[in-house]
C-alpha cells in the first residue's frame, strides 16, 4: 500500500503537459519578448504596434492558453514598470523597429519548433 502512495506522489510530481517546463522554449521567450514590448506600446498608446504585436501572436503562436498568459503576463509587468520607474516614451520609430525585430523572432522560434 505504501509503494502505491509513493508511485502517486511521484506521479503528482512529473510536469505536465503546458506547464513548468515549456517556459524554457524559445517561442515562450520571443511571446513574452513581445508582450514587455506591449506594455511599453499600451502606455505610450502606440496602438498600432499593439495592434501589430497581438496579430502576430494570433498569427503565428500555437493556439495554447500558456502563450497567451506569457503575453499577458509580460505586458503587464511591462506596463506596471513602465510607471514605477517613471520611463519615459521611446520615440515611435524606435519602438516600432524593436518591434519589428521581436515580431521576426517570434516566427523564427515559432518555425524552428515545428
Amino acid at each position: 500500500m505504501r509503494l502505491k502512495v509513493y508511485a502517486y506522489l511521484f506521479c503528482l510530481a512529473l510536469p505536465l503537459p503546458g506547464t513548468a517546463a515549456e517556459p524554457a522554449d524559445a517561442r515562450y521567450a520571443a511571446v513574452s519578448a513581445l508582450g514587455a514590448l506591449n506594455g511599453v506600446a499600451l502606455q505610450c498608446r502606440y496602438l498600432d504596434q499593439v495592434r501589430r504585436m497581438k496579430a502576430a501572436v494570433v498569427t503565428n503562436v500555437p493556439k495554447e492558453r500558456s502563450f497567451g498568459l506569457a503575453f499577458d503576463e509580460a505586458t503587464n509587468e511591462a506596463f506596471m514598470a513602465f510607471i514605477r520607474n517613471g520611463d519615459v516614451c521611446p520615440p515611435h520609430e524606435a519602438l516600432e523597429r524593436k518591434v519589428g525585430h521581436a515580431v521576426d523572432e517570434l516566427v523564427e522560434a515559432v518555425s524552428n519548433q515545428r
